[in-house]
């Protein structure tokens, strides 16, 4: 059946045809504005309940049963319409200008070896995408937010996260990546996360502890954020399952989505909070205003920067980061955690000054190497 969706502030839906075809249409039928959640779907596009106008998948009028000035007004007007693209059991929706149509991120930690890109549930969140981006761009919340479980008797994130890292930001062909840098015994942890264009971000595992030595993790989560209306957004989002993984997934689940929803009863959201009572209780846009920032808030402020640049940049007719055009290469993702011996670093693991000054060595490496090229 149609399903009907509200993005950018738009009223749509989105439906498969009897022929297994997607397509993203207006909601209302460009005929008398009947919903077409009511349509009939059939064998090529969409009926309309009420009058029974006939819709492509690509908004051409097909059919006006009985109308006799039926052909002219096939060509004087059509159903609103945005190229889709399948990928990972998820709808993607083009909506910027028709001649200008990207190809679509398929980004390199998606087809690695062994690996199953599995879609999760639909994360809502009552306010503006930008704080659901901002929370990716920020480690620093890691050791607080995140360590509160297990202060309070619940598992979540692995207590390694707890050590206050060292972090420096970095830009990247796509977007902004960070790096926290920490001690954990006899390594130094090096996690890295990275916002990918305006509204994609990936993570790696947040059950890594730093105790093995790694080149390169394996992807965990990739996130893409859709903003519905300026105060409301929806996440979506895969996890990325390989054949030796040794948990459970039902339980991988579970710990994935704590603290993602407005789901548990309040009293133990105030107890245990997480990202979604972080986030939505900053206002459903945050006042920045009243905002009184520190170091650690360097990549929201990047961050911000680069959302603006590239909103000037596409006023002025220019491609913003994380755009690709038809037959140009995607670039290369970087969230990752890179672990290593403490005497690789080149300084004392424990002086903040060696930990910053490896992170920084360590993003222009990724920059010539990316960490997925590991493995593959």
């Amino acid at each position: 059946m149609p399903v009907r969706v509200r993005a950018l502030a738009e009223d749509l839906i989105a439906f498969r045809d009897l022929s297994g075809r997607f397509a993203v249409m207006h909601l209302h039928c460009c005929h008398r504005n009947t919903s077409l959640e009511y349509g009939i779907l059939t064998e090529q596009g969409i009926k309309c309940c009420y009058h029974g106008r006939v819709f492509d998948i690509d908004g051409t009028i097909l059919d006006i049963p009985g109308d006799p000035a039926a052909e002219q007004l096939k060509r004087d007007a059509s159903q609103g319409a945005y190229p889709t693209h399948e990928f990972g059991g998820i709808l993607f929706a083009y909506f910027g200008p028709p001649d200008r149509i990207p190809v679509f991120p398929a980004l390199d930690r998606f087809s690695l070896p062994d690996i199953d890109n599995v879609p999760g549930e639909r994360l809502d969140f009552g306010c503006n995408w930008l704080r659901v981006k901002e929370n990716a761009i920020d480690p620093a919340h890691t050791h607080s937010l995140h360590v509160i479980p297990q202060l309070r008797g619940a598992e979540h994130f692995a207590d390694e996260f707890g050590h206050i890292p060292e972090i420096i930001w970095a830009d990247t062909p796509a977007g902004l990546m960070y790096l926290a840098a920490r001690r954990v015994g006899d390594n130094v942890w090096v996690r890295s996360a990275e916002v990918y264009g305006p509204n994609i971000h990936a993570i790696s595992s947040i059950f890594a502890t730093g105790q093995e030595t790694m080149q390169a993790s394996r992807p965990f989560m990739t996130f893409w954020t859709l903003p519905v209306d300026d105060d409301r957004s929806i996440t979506f989002f895969l996890s990325h399952i390989f054949d030796d993984d040794t948990m459970p997934f039902e339980e991988r689940r579970w710990l994935e989505m704590f603290g993602q929803t407005d789901e548990r009863p309040y009293r133990d959201r105030q107890w245990i909070p997480g990202d979604h009572d972080a986030q939505v209780s900053q206002g459903p846009i945050n006042p920045h205003a009243l905002e009184h920032l520190g170091t650690q808030d360097r990549g929201l402020i990047l961050f911000r920067q680069m959302v603006r640049r590239d909103i000037d940049t596409v006023r002025n007719g220019g491609d913003p980061k994380g755009y690709f055009p038809p037959g140009t290469a995607v670039a290369p993702s970087f969230a990752n955690d890179r672990i290593v011996p403490v005497a690789e670093i080149g300084g004392d693991a424990d002086d903040p000054a060696a930990l910053v000054a490896y992170a920084e060595v360590l993003a222009g490496e990724y920059l010539t190497t990316p960490p997925m090229g590991f493995l593959t």
